[in-house]
């Protein structure tokens, strides 16, 4: 004999369900046992219910008791909620861990009573007792609190996906899973098509109304409220004033009445303003206001004269310059508020050819200035080549704009039509802006712009010895001031998260080491799985309260945002890898970390915020620079770590220069780190 099996069949309906094993009790050859209950294996240490019943069998009565016991204890109900069960049916049955580990699961083998009432499925822990005195065994009952949580969480992101995915949401399409983006184009298409049966119905509804109880005006009417006008504009002069808008307003209404070419009004200051206020607030509202009749306004092509009053064109003008001094007030402020700082950056544009009726020209090449395109010229000409070089379109825009350091003056003040542009010719278009700038009577401070390449070949151009170039002498200034060179800190930080999410992610075009240890985009993926993703079963409070799905999966609008970047290269995500003391992220840790300083270090941007955020590296600096701890911090720690980092690419000797170049950082992120005044 190798073993005894006892087993109890029930029946859960005459019906509808067959005879079924529902408890089995085994007394193997070393007298040994074991339970299944339900098709589960019961852990004896776990069940309390059998507790107290010894490894071995070794009699007759011990046997009759074993299985009068099993027979008289009860199944665990489990779970059998029906908003339980909906929310395992979500999670296709199954309920995680962080760990991946499951946890909770459906029971569907063989029903359940629970309170007289007899349930086809249960939800039942993973360390189900399976046996019990009553209805639901302790395990069970402790999780039904993590269910409640879980459910409740789950309700919420229901709502927030049908709110989504309503016609009067407002978010983003680029922002919706494509379920929801779905769901919500085919309510817009359900809602367009009832609108149009709608407004269908009430067209008929006023054509209807309009042939049984409309009136014809006849000319002799239309005299008629003329002259009604004319008695009651009286009364509007005693009520307004002779220069207020409603008095302006209806005699300009009467004025129109009276001529048969409304084409002759000379329309009044006021009026224009008034319509040109509401035609940039909607454009089609104007529009419709205006093929309604019930006022008479002036044509959107008469209001499009008063809004070019500077024609817009590419390159310098004259016409930009007196505005922007206008606009300044350049003449009457004090020396402190004419220090400007010069901002500029590419922008992609469409390529396209557009024809100007007005010059008679085609507007669309590549226009970066008179020397640039004559030495553009000369060099396609200088060069042997059968076929003539064809006119190049412009791909992006390179946008100059006047930025105020004392005041609020925001100005853009040039453009470039452009398709790849070089240092030398950033250099005449840069120096042409801050000539034109110093002539106007503006101090140009400094010049602000991206870490490009081009941009950082143009700063080399100022370059004296082997000295880095920060700074050199404005030859346009009156007095003896130099001109700075600033590494736009927001381009940077953007520069360096695209570098870590190219770390074995994303594209996978970067392999950042250092030290041994790798500075993975996985690490941030795993870290915000076990605290921030859809499986995780902490609720409440968070160690990564900002962090969200599309600072992780980044596209092509994401990686073009500044907040996105700051708060992945936060303190909060380097406290976040320090509380997990993995090994293997230390040094993510520590770039982290570091990063998250340069930013504030550079972002210092009033006197107050530094408070306000409890970060004192947002303070303003205010002591002497000799002195200041974090540019000491700046020259002493951050220019060091970016050494080492390249120093310990470059050490690895065995990889190409190709893979070295992988291991650290863009090269446009040191070379504008370095080129930053403040460091200096």
């Amino acid at each position: 004999m190798q073993f005894v099996h006892f087993c109890k069949i029930e029946h859960g309906s005459s019906n509808q369900t067959a005879a079924t094993v529902t408890k089995s009790v085994t007394i193997n050859e070393d007298l040994s046992w074991s339970v299944n209950v339900h098709g589960h294996k019961l852990i004896a240490g776990k069940c309390n219910a059998l507790c107290c019943v010894k490894d071995k069998i070794t009699t007759k009565a011990a046997l009759s008791r074993l299985v009068h016991q099993i027979d008289s204890l009860s199944v665990c109900s489990g779970n059998p909620d029906s908003h339980f069960l909906e929310l395992a049916d979500a999670r296709k049955g199954i309920f995680h861990s962080p760990s991946k580990n499951m946890v909770a699961f459906i029971d569907s083998f063989f029903p359940v009573m629970f309170e007289d009432e007899m349930y086809s499925r249960t939800l039942r822990c993973n360390e189900c007792e399976l046996l019990v005195t009553n209805n639901r065994c302790d395990t069970c009952k402790q999780y039904r609190c993590t269910l409640r949580a879980l459910h409740s969480q789950w309700l919420r992101q229901q709502k927030k996906t049908a709110n989504h995915a309503s016609i009067s949401s407002h978010t983003n399409f680029r922002y919706l899973k494509t379920p929801e983006r779905q769901q919500r184009i085919r309510r817009l298409r359900n809602e367009i098509v009832n609108k149009r049966k709608e407004v269908e119905r009430l067209k008929s509804y006023v054509n209807v109304a309009t042939e049984q109880h409309g009136i014809y005006i006849e000319e002799a009417l239309e005299k008629d409220i003329k002259q009604i006008m004319e008695e009651k504009s009286n009364e509007i002069r005693k009520t307004y004033q002779a220069d207020s808008f409603q008095c302006i307003f209806w005699n300009q209404q009467l004025e129109l009445l009276k001529l048969k070419d409304k084409r002759q009004i000379r329309w009044h200051p006021m009026i224009i303003r008034w319509c040109l206020s509401l035609k940039l607030l909607s454009s089609a509202s104007y529009h419709a206001l205006r093929s309604s009749n019930l006022v008479i306004l002036p044509s959107e092509r008469t209001l499009r004269d008063y809004t070019n009053i500077v024609k817009a064109k590419t390159g310098f003008s004259t016409g930009i310059d007196a505005q922007l001094c206008h606009e300044a007030n350049i003449d009457s402020i004090p020396d402190h508020e004419k220090y400007v700082c010069l901002v500029f950056d590419e922008v992609k544009i469409k390529e396209d050819l557009v024809f100007d009726k007005h010059s008679l020209e085609l507007v669309g090449f590549v226009q970066i200035g008179d020397i640039n395109t004559h030495l553009s010229k000369f060099e396609s000409c200088s060069m042997p080549q059968k076929t003539p070089v064809a006119p190049q379109l412009a791909t992006h825009m390179l946008s100059f704009m006047v930025s105020g350091i004392m005041t609020d003056l925001q100005f853009p003040y040039v453009s470039f039509p452009c398709s790849t542009i070089s240092g030398d010719q950033l250099y005449s278009m840069v120096w042409g802006c801050i000539r034109r700038l110093e002539t106007c009577g503006f101090k140009v401070l400094a010049v602000t712009c991206d870490g490009a390449s081009s941009n950082r070949t143009f700063m080399k151009l100022h370059q004296s010895g082997d000295n880095l170039t920060y700074k050199t002498i404005n030859p346009y200034a009156n007095e003896d001031r130099p001109l700075f060179f600033i590494s736009d800190p927001s381009h940077l930080i953007k520069t360096v998260r695209n570098c870590w999410a190219n770390s074995y992610g994303h594209s996978y075009t970067r392999k950042l080491k250092i030290n041994g240890q790798d500075i993975s985009w996985q690490h941030l993926v795993d870290l915000y799985k076990a605290h921030r993703g859809p499986d995780c079963a902490t609720l409440g409070l968070s160690i990564l309260p900002k962090l969200k799905w599309e600072h992780i999966e980044l596209n092509s609008y994401s990686k073009m945002r500044v907040d996105l970047a700051a708060q992945v290269l936060s303190t909060t995500v380097a406290e976040a890898f320090a509380y997990e003391n993995s090994p293997h992220t230390k040094e993510t840790e520590r770039f982290v970390r570091i990063f998250d300083k340069f930013f504030d270090l550079m972002n210092t941007r009033n006197t107050k915020e530094f408070v306000l955020k409890r970060k004192p590296n947002l303070a303003p600096y205010i002591n002497n620079p000799e002195t200041e701890e974090r540019l000491k911090w700046l020259q002493d720690v951050f220019l060091p770590y970016l050494d080492e980092w390249e120093a310990y690419a470059h050490a690895q000797e065995h990889l190409s220069s190709a893979e070295q170049i992988k291991l650290c950082l863009s090269r446009n992120i040191a070379g504008a780190s370095h080129n930053s005044p403040c460091i200096h």
